[in-house]
């Protein structure tokens, strides 16, 4: 007869199962492993070497699981590990065990066999071979027994041998077996718990400040004076505070640059020693102190908490981050010099042997200005647990310029001092994230971890002695560091009077360098070749090999993908940012305005039917967007799941694209083939032509309007076996006046299906919008006769208007008369007839004028001659004056 938990088996007088008393507990027909000191009796270990994995001359000798104290462990590699127990049950149970199992790279297969040994089924396969848990995670599995004989075998093996870490191990905390015989009797409690009811099933430690002996009931208060840890059996005398019980707590939601921040001293919980008596140091009180800076390649954010710089940019911790210049790589590290607060990517926790016991506090390790230390007044038997987290080192590249050192990626020194008056131990590890402080607690406790992933720092045995300890990294692989503190090996039996409460490790600075989640204190010139972190110039602008400088791109020209020249946009295109250029449908050709704003959306167009020879009907279907939205592809094909086993539909963005549409008869499609044909505008032309793009398949237009068709021209850069250019497409948008909104979209008929050659497409697009937009030239202004001294303007259309939406048509007005000037009321040609009379008469006066005066010079001269004296001239006389023998 076996009985439930908390009972037992009165076999001397009811022969009933009777529950436990108070202080007593009681498993019923069961039985708990929880304590791991050696391995429990009833089980057994054993180990195969797995050929799947391992290496033909692997020694698989020692790879067995071991009793380390809160758990039981397999050793984490490729040999097949086996943890073995035999149950006799006499009725149907089950068996519960909490695991941990961190990553998938080891498999846990639990096995249950009858006596017969014949496998037993379970519920689910999630039991037979449990789940991976994550970091620092725990599950639990419930089995169902059979009565009778049970051999449960728990194995373990890795998974990959191409890893260069090993496999994590399964951690096993407890394990339960109910079914078993009966009970005689219950279970007094350990010293340090209680059972406070009847029937208990387990025993809870006592709390905080609190002990209790051997199968108590209840836990007794320890005086003022006094203190113990959670699950303590006796009391300790509180010593005067001294300053090693308080630490700093910063108040950085106040702290700018420049300001001040709070400063308060609080007391290390839990409190162990006595305030306010003599020898006491008293607490100081809260005080201002400027704000301390942070470390390299951060900055104070909005809160006042610290952060990395972003990616480009770089700080000394005083200043705000800036910008790198360009053509320059920003030295990214993890630099840890000041400790006002947990820096990122940093955290730290209290481990016990008993998870109720002694770490009461919320974290172990306490930031402390100039350095970070391990805290005082914790149990002796603590592990204080600081990791630091590294999600990706940066990879080589061109700057690395000696390819034997590329795989060194890494190195890590640290600077620390522990003060010890008994053995204490400083662990540190360097791992990658599956191997959690879980395993280096195993590890340290059996020794048995290799030196490539565990490296124990040497026993310390002078007070404040410094030691420096550094590591290479040789992969890029993630990478979790861990720094485990321990007071003394559990294994040392130690004098009672000896005082470990202050016993501490301190670290004063952590640096890991090439890290891509850290920060960046300076940035170091890119060498020849330009790595691709190289920081580019700002937007707009390329590097210029002649003046080694970075120049801006002219307007509409926009960055080449080599970012070393710019190339001018299409014709008809602008540019966001010399980056990308575009078309927001409204353009001008040739001194013409356009405007196809009406036009912008999404469009689609399919194709005629046609048949499989199974008489299945499909056709093609079209998707357009004419300009996108300033370059981004805002036009989406998507492919349907065509069974449930696809995860995820197929969908690509483009300015055009094309599927392929097989009607369902459930009112629905199915969509497949999907491809784009134009993923970028080249330009829009008048033109045919535009570059190696021609379009000699579109018609002209025959109505006889005087308005030249818009084309444009689409590339996708997408090859094939069929299209080694890539794919290309080209909208004719021609003007129809009488084609309202957004006309008719289709294809030419030489290619009724887009194309004549599966790589070049064609469409014909007939609209209202593609008419030139209206402007001064498109209507006349006519004036009336002039009434009362007013004269009416009326404005009216030119005959045959072609153009649409620009300016519209001005309102009718008056103004004031205007009398024009006398001749201008004469025809033209009365105007000319007087102005040549007019100019034949200044003409004429200019002739009688110039006669005039030459007549009056001879007739001077003549008189002057008939008036001289009798008798022969003289010479002088008789030659004429200078200039006046022409005349």
């Amino acid at each position: 007869k076996t009985c439930e938990p908390g009972e037992y088996l009165d076999i001397q007088e009811t022969q009933d199962c009777l529950p436990c008393e108070e202080g007593t507990y009681s498993l019923g027909g069961g039985e708990r492993f929880d304590t791991w000191d050696t391995l429990p009796l009833g089980f057994d270990v054993d180990v195969e070497l797995d050929g799947w994995w391992a290496d033909d001359d692997a020694n698989c000798s020692g790879s067995v699981w071991k009793a380390v104290g809160p758990f039981v462990t397999s050793p984490g590699d490729y040999c097949y590990s086996k943890l073995i127990y035999s149950a006799e049950l006499k009725k149907p149970g089950f068996v519960n065990f909490t695991y941990s199992l961190p990553t998938k790279d080891t498999l846990l297969h639990v096995q249950v066999r009858n006596e017969q040994c014949e496998d037993i089924d379970f519920r689910s396969r999630s039991d037979k071979f449990p789940m991976a848990t994550g970091e620092n995670q725990w599950a639990t599995v419930e089995i169902e027994l059979e009565a009778g004989h049970n051999i449960i075998t728990w194995k373990a093996f890795g998974l990959s041998s191409y890893q260069e870490e090993s496999p994590a191990p399964v951690y096993i905390s407890e394990i339960i077996v109910m079914g078993l015989d009966y009970t005689s009797k219950c279970t007094p409690c350990p010293a340090g718990t209680h059972a406070p009811n009847t029937g208990s099933s387990r025993c809870i430690p006592c709390p905080l400040n609190s002990r209790s002996d051997e199968g108590s009931a209840t836990c007794i208060e320890c005086e003022s004076s006094q203190y113990a840890y959670v699950g303590s059996d006796t009391c300790t005398e509180k010593v005067p505070c001294k300053e090693q019980d308080y630490y700093k707590r910063y108040d950085y939601s106040k702290c700018q640059m420049g300001k001040k921040t709070q400063v308060e001293y609080k007391w290390i919980e839990p409190v162990i020693c006595e305030y306010g008596i003599a020898g006491a140091v008293p607490r100081p009180s809260s005080t201002e102190e400027d704000c301390p800076s942070c470390n390299p390649g951060m900055q104070l954010s909005k809160d006042g908490h610290c952060e990395f710089c972003k990616d480009g940019q770089f700080s000394d911790g005083k200043d705000a981050c800036k910008t790198c210049p360009a053509l320059t790589i920003p030295k990214k590290m993890m630099k840890y010099l000041t400790w006002k607060e947990l820096p990122p990517y940093m955290t730290t926790s209290c481990l016990n042997n008993d998870e109720d016991s002694n770490c009461d506090r919320d974290s172990g390790w306490i930031a402390a200005g100039n350095h970070i230390h391990s805290g005082e007044n914790y149990a002796d038997d603590v592990y204080l647990i600081l990791t630091l987290d590294v999600t990706e080192f940066q990879v080589g590249g061109s700057f690395l310029r000696d390819k034997t050192r590329s795989w060194q990626r890494s190195h890590l020194p640290s600077t620390w001092i522990a003060t010890k008056i008994a053995p204490c131990t400083f662990w540190k590890s360097w791992k990658p994230p599956h191997l959690n402080f879980l395993r280096l607690g195993q590890a340290k406790r059996t020794r048995q971890q290799s030196s490539r992933t565990l490296s124990p720092l040497p026993l310390f045995t002078q007070v404040y002695k410094w030691g420096l300890a550094s590591h290479k990294i040789s992969t890029t692989t993630p990478r979790t560091f861990t720094w485990a503190f321990e007071k003394k090996d559990p294994k040392t039996v130690l004098d009672p009077s000896v005082d470990l409460r202050h016993d501490v490790a301190k670290i004063y600075n952590i640096t890991v360098t090439n890290v891509k989640n850290g920060g960046a204190s300076y940035c170091e010139a890119c060498p020849e070749g330009r790595n691709k972190e190289c920081i580019s110039c700002s937007a707009g602008m390329y590097y210029s090999n002649d003046t080694k400088t970075c120049k801006p791109c002219a307007l509409n020209h926009y960055l080449s993908p080599s970012n070393d020249h710019c190339i001018p946009c299409g014709p008809g295109l602008k540019n966001v940012q010399q980056k990308v250029c575009y078309s927001d449908c409204s353009f001008s050709l040739d001194k013409v305005d356009y405007n196809l704003s009406a036009l912008k959306g999404f469009h689609s167009l399919d194709t005629s039917s046609s048949f499989t020879e199974a008489g299945n009907r499909f056709f093609k279907r079209y998707n357009i967007s004419l300009c996108g939205t300033e370059g981004s592809l805002d036009t989406k094909c998507r492919a349907s799941k065509m069974s449930s086993m696809d995860e995820t539909e197929l969908e690509i963005s483009s300015l055009i694209c094309r599927t392929t549409i097989l009607p369902s008869t459930k009112e629905n499609e199915i969509s497949t083939q999907v491809m784009s044909i134009g993923d970028v505008l080249l330009g829009i032309t008048h033109e045919n032509k535009l570059g190696s793009l021609q379009d000699n398949m579109t018609k002209p237009r025959t109505d006889g309007l005087n308005v030249k068709d818009i084309k444009f021209f689409y590339r996708s850069a997408h090859t094939t076996s069929g299209c080694k250019e890539g794919r290309s497409t080209i909208i004719t948008l021609r003007c129809d006046p009488n084609a309202k909104g957004n006309g008719t979209i289709e294809f030419i008929p030489e290619c009724r299906d887009g194309t004549c050659d599966g790589c070049n497409f064609l469409i014909l697009w007939t609209t209202e919008s593609a008419c030139p937009s209206c402007g001064k030239n498109d209507y006349t202004e006519i004036k009336g006769e002039c009434k009362d001294e007013q004269q009416k303007l009326h404005y009216v259309w030119r005959e045959h208007k072609i153009c649409v939406g620009g300016s519209s048509l001005p309102k009718n007005k008056e103004q004031a008369c205007e009398m024009p000037k006398w001749y201008r009321q004469m025809p033209w040609y009365a105007q000319w007839s007087i102005a040549g009379m007019v100019t034949m008469a200044i003409l004429m006066a200019v002739l009688i004028m110039f006669f005039w005066k030459r007549n009056r010079k001879l007739e001077y001269k003549y008189e002057k001659l008939l008036l001289q004296p009798t008798g022969a001239p003289r010479g002088r006389d008789l030659c004429p004056l200078e200039g006046e023998e022409d005349e």
